[in-house]
This record gives structure tokens, sequence and C-alpha cells, in this order.
């Protein structure tokens, strides 16, 4: 982890520095000029090319693999590196969406202090507004997310559907979300994730036009509608072997998520990689910088999330394909025997 970083607090996702650093710093959100909105009749879904990591800049905070804020660019890059024979390192991260909950948000800090590892939280801004005993219990506990050294970011004011709003609202949303969280930890978002994993062309040109970062997932149970913590343990580490990593998310309101997170870290650190047998399959649970600085180094080959599922689907079928002509059911855990996912 850069010094810097753990001087920070919240050492990445945010940022307000003075002097060199000041350019992580994502001041008043701003509204895009009239020719990006011109161009935003559209859904601004450019063809991804190949990330040659070495000609990317300054990789620090992390490297910028999606400046159109692109979402079907932000769905593949949820899947994370590509994976090869040479190495059966798989990386995993973990997302919070919804809080921060003083009553929840705590235990899921407890669980990734146990297991040692740096999440990423999305915060809904409005929760951290108001002078009501909540309110305040709920800014004591963003700042034990901030000082836990995780990262913070953005998920609107009030978790508002942004592709049914107006051009106005939805800056509102983003905008407000932000100020909200500043005024808590002292740091403003970097990071984004539009509620529903939804922008349209406009709320696109917004992020684009303040450099925000757009961070989607591959693997989630739906945990808010879930109350069986190991049937949430078990589809989260089925997904997990199939996709071989990515992004998770979770939500970090309910106590039920807390149990189900602990199981699936145990299950996860039983089957860590070891670099000392490379050819071996292991997960590697790291923070959101270092996956996506691994997925710089190697990208997916294709254009979009889509792409690599019929991949997937086409080796699944070539593997068992005589299981399928027997008529049984196979497994549908095959994604470590495709590279290029």
């Amino acid at each position: 982890m850069p010094l810097f970083a753990l001087a920070l607090g919240s050492w990445v996702g945010l940022a307000r520095p003075a002097g060199p650093l000041s350019r992580f710093w994502r001041g008043p959100l701003r509204e895009p000029n009239a020719n990006v909105l011109a161009s935003a009749g559209a859904p601004v879904e450019t063809q991804a090319l190949p990330v040659n990591a070495s000609l990317l800049p300054d990789p620090t905070p992390w490297p910028q693999l999606n400046p159109d804020a692109s979402v079907s660019r932000a769905w593949l890059l949820a899947e994370g590196p590509v994976h090869t024979s040479a190495s059966g390192r798989r990386v995993v991260t973990f997302t919070f969406d919804d809080g921060p909950f003083p009553e929840t948000t705590p235990v899921v800090l407890r669980v990734l202090a146990k297991h040692q590892v740096h999440a990423t939280f999305f915060w809904i801004g409005r929760y951290l507004d108001g002078d009501s005993d909540r309110a305040v219990a709920t800014r004591r506990t963003a700042l034990e997310v901030r000082d836990a050294g995780h990262l913070i970011g953005n998920h609107t004011h009030d978790h508002a559907h942004l592709t049914n709003l107006s051009h106005a609202d939805t800056l509102a949303q983003i905008t407000n979300g932000a100020e909200s969280i500043e005024r808590v930890v002292g740091l403003r978002p970097s990071l984004f994730r539009p509620p529903y994993g939804q922008l349209d062309a406009y709320g696109q040109a917004v992020v684009r036009a303040n450099g925000l970062t757009v961070v989607l997932w591959n693997i989630e149970v739906e945990d808010l509608l879930h109350d069986d913590p190991k049937a949430m343990a078990d589809r989260l580490e089925t997904q997990i072997e199939f996709s071989g990593g990515g992004i998770v998310l979770l939500h970090d309101i309910r106590f039920t998520t807390a149990d189900a997170l602990d199981r699936v870290l145990t299950w996860l650190a039983r089957r860590q990689y070891d670099p000392a047998r490379p050819e071996v399959v292991g997960y590697d649970v790291v923070d959101l910088v270092d996956f996506m600085r691994q997925t710089a180094e190697a990208p997916q080959p294709f254009p979009n999330r889509q792409a690599l599922e019929d991949a997937r689907a086409a080796a699944w079928r070539k593997a068992n394909a005589r299981t399928e002509v027997s008529g049984l059911s196979p497994s549908p855990a095959v994604g470590d025997n495709f590279e290029a996912m």
C-alpha cells in the first residue's frame, strides 16, 4: 500500500489532498458542456480495445480503463483479468451498496477485519444528512469505514433510478450524493456506482465530464431478498468458481449478509492462491485498486460481457457435449476450463 494512501485513511476512491496528489481530487460536479450533450442522444458504447498497461498514464491510484464511462465496458471490466494456462491466480474483490447503516455496517467491518480484507462501500448520501440521532450515528459509522482504510464511493443521494429522471435531477442525485459524503469524511468520491447498474447517455456524459470511475459487478446473490446465509454463501462460491473471480456485490444493511460474507471469506482462504504452485487455481482477495491494475495488465479480449458469456457457453457445451448426448445434467462450473475469461 502506498505511504500516501495510509495517511489518507480511505486511501483511494476518495481524494482531496494538496500538492502532487491534487489531480486525484474530484471538485464540484460539472454538467457536460454543449458539445458533449449534443452527442448524448445515443448511448455511448465504444468498442473496447485491448489495453497495453505499459502505455497507461500514471496508474496511481488506479488505471483509467473506462474513460468514456461506458456501462457496457464497466460490466466487462467487472470480470477482472483474463485467465491463462500460465497462472491459476483468480482475483476477487468485495463491494457493498446502500449503506452506511449504524447497526449492520460495523458488523461487516468486523468480518472484513477478521479476514484482513479491504472492500469498497458505495453510499447513499441522504443517510449522512441531518441532525437526528440516527444521522449522527450513521456519520460515526462512516468515519469507522474511512478510518479502517476501505474505499468509499458514491451511490447517489437517494438511490434514485437515474434513467427515469430528468437531466437536472440526474445531475443533482450525483452531485448531492458526493457532497453529503464529502461533508462527513472530508474527501470527495472518485468512484461511482449507479443504482441498478444503469446509466443513460446523459448520465454517462456527467460521469465522463467529472472523470469518475464507474464500478459495476459480475457476482451477486440478491442478499436483500434472502435470509439463509449458508445458501447465499453457497451461491456466491459457485459463481466465483464459474466466473473465476470478479467483483462481488453485497449490501451492508442486513446481518445475514455479514454471516454469508464470513462464510465466503473462510472458503476463499482455504483456496488461497499459492505462488509456489502457480499452475494451480486459487483465489486472491484484493482491494479494488489491485483488481483494476491486474485487469489493466491482462485485459479481457472481448468487446463486451455478452461476447465473453457467449464464449463461456461455447466452451461449456464443448466440454460437456458427451454428457448432454447421454441426457445427464452436467455441472455449470466450467469457468476454469476456459482460458479467455
